[in-house]
């Protein structure tokens, strides 16, 4: 099915892209929030990793797992857009303080007090500077390697590993775990 849909996109079939359009935003709008201020911004960085993902499908390469693929894509849109934003924010005013954004829909599956404990450090994970918490995104929950985040980042692998001990410092200070 999800093959079928993906040529069907290539050859520009609009119903197509519509209906994968959905699919890709009900597996991926979760990526998006942890990098996003608020619903708004998430859905505005979903929409242009979509765009590159549907702009790229050519090169996808169906015996690996597109999921893993188009969240990749997904992430690296995103931080493409974390840096020019940034670049921009540096130019015309100081950075602001990051706000919470909403919940995030959760697998039925997983025990509630898991859901509450996770949830908590998502909304400590927010109050984070924005550098730190996006290598805390990155390292934390979606696996990349410090080297791949410096990469990724343009910054130096060892002040993407301070990154991550400062986030793991002050989430345990915020959730009184010291």
């Amino acid at each position: 099915m999800e093959s079928e849909l993906i040529k069907r996109c290539i050859k520009e079939d609009r119903r197509a892209q519509e209906l994968f359009y959905k699919q890709c935003y009900a597996k991926f709008i979760g990526t998006a929030y942890r990098y996003a201020n608020g619903k708004e911004q998430a859905v505005h960085y979903f929409n242009l990793g979509f765009v590159n993902i549907l702009l790229n499908l050519k090169q996808y390469n169906q015996d690996n797992p597109f999921d893993y693929w188009a969240k990749r894509v997904l992430i690296n849109t995103i931080l493409n857009e974390l840096k020019k934003e940034k670049r921009e924010q540096e130019r015309v005013q100081p950075m602001e303080d990051i706000s919470q954004y909403s919940q995030t829909s959760w697998d039925t599956e997983v025990d509630e007090v898991l859901q509450e404990k996770i949830e908590l450090i998502r909304e400590k994970a927010n109050l984070l500077p924005p550098m730190t918490k996006s290598v805390f995104n990155l390292y934390a929950i979606d696996g990349y390697k410090h080297h791949e985040i410096a990469s990724l980042l343009d910054i130096n692998e060892n002040t993407s590993m301070w990154h991550y001990s400062d986030a793991k410092k002050k989430l345990r200070k915020m959730l009184d775990l010291n």
